[in-house]
């Protein structure tokens, strides 16, 4: 008993020597064991915290109050008060182990429609796919998809804009013209039947028209080829919604009239099916010559 005592007296008073900083070779890597542990807890602490602060500013956000922040962020920009202060070593550090953004933006890549810039949104707040036309191709379509399932992001915009090149193209291609070349003949053949049913307005020098003929076309077509994006939209776990940017004001326009997709179902179009003859050429032909033997 009086040896237990003593070896418990001894590790105490050793504890406290190597605290003050007092030598104790035989210690010191104790001490030393314990500090670099200490440390690894808190940084783990640190980054779970970070992590998780992340996580609040967009998990379960409402796609309307994600709207309402992403107009609001847009009327800074047409008033030339942007805050976005998300973009700085901070911000870099939490996004560097997770993402949460808001928003996923399905917009054109024309040089002058960037959607950080347009809604006024720092690093990490915004998914942003970008394609001529907003063309719907397997790559867009799984970054959505990924962005629903994965990022748990609740909002989807088809974003458009006035003089879209790519639905000029479309409109001004004659059928069974070349656009200059074999890729941008693709192009064009995705967006015209999007404007199959428009009517063009001689007065519509902008393409506002078409263009938001166009974005309707494509969210309907993301809703028809992803059962991904269908099924949480059935569930209303996400939200479609298109929008148009104009050029000179910088003013957003959504479309708010078709934030609901839930109940859209686009039916397949029918296969062509030729008419086969009842009689076929080559049969007539044969009993002809058999009857011209006959004779």
């Amino acid at each position: 008993m009086y040896r237990q005592l003593y070896r418990f007296l001894a590790l105490t008073l050793t504890t406290v020597i190597s605290f003050q900083g007092v030598a104790g070779s035989s210690h010191s890597h104790d001490l030393t064991i314990v500090t670099d542990a200490e440390q690894s807890r808190r940084a783990a602490e640190e980054k779970e915290s970070s992590l998780k602060n992340a996580e609040h500013r967009s998990t379960g956000q409402p796609p309307r109050e994600v709207i309402e922040a992403l107009k609001q962020g847009n009327q800074r920009f047409v008033d030339g008060k942007m805050t976005a202060l998300r973009r700085d070593a901070k911000t870099r550090g939490e996004l560097a182990e997770v993402q949460k953004p808001s928003s996923i933006v399905l917009s054109c890549s024309d040089s002058r429609v960037p959607p950080e810039v347009l809604f006024d949104q720092g690093l990490g707040d915004i998914f942003v796919i970008r394609t001529a036309g907003q063309v719907l191709d397997p790559a867009p379509i799984a970054s959505i998809e990924y962005a629903v399932a994965h990022l748990g992001t609740r909002l989807i915009v088809v974003l458009g804009h006035e003089s879209c090149g790519a639905v000029g193209a479309a409109l001004t291609t004659p059928a069974g013209k070349s656009a200059g070349s074999v890729d941008l003949d693709k192009l064009v053949s995705k967006i015209k039947p999007h404007l199959s049913s428009f009517r063009p307005s001689a007065g519509d020098k902008l393409l506002r028209g078409p263009v938001k003929a166009n974005a309707s076309g494509i969210a309907k077509e993301l809703v028809r080829r992803s059962e991904i994006v269908r099924t949480k939209l059935q569930s209303q776990e996400v939200s479609l919604v298109t929008a148009i940017y104009s050029l000179s004001s910088g003013q957003v326009e959504f479309n708010m009239w078709e934030l609901d997709f839930t109940g859209y179902v686009s039916p397949e179009p029918a296969p062509v099916v030729k008419a086969v003859p009842a009689s076929r050429p080559v049969k007539r032909r044969r009993n002809a010559s058999s009857s011209h033997r006959g004779h």
